[in-house]
């Protein structure tokens, strides 16, 4: 049996259903099971950078007045 290069690779707990709903998307999409939990973590990723630079913008505004 080989082992996991834990250097390069870490396993997950996440709830089955979880699991299921990302296994069918990847297949959905053409994408492993590992480029479809990065793809979901890029965009949230993004978003939430987003959100940073306007929820910044904001208090910004809110302290120039």
């Amino acid at each position: 049996m080989s082992r996991m290069d834990t250097t390069r690779w870490k396993s997950i707990l996440v709830p089955r259903g979880t699991y299921t709903e990302i296994v069918e998307i990847a297949h959905q999409e053409g994408r492993t099971i590992s480029g479809q939990l990065r793809l979901i973590f890029e965009d949230w990723k993004r978003d939430r950078q987003r959100e940073v630079r306007q929820e910044s913008q904001r208090v910004d505004a809110v302290n120039a007045q």
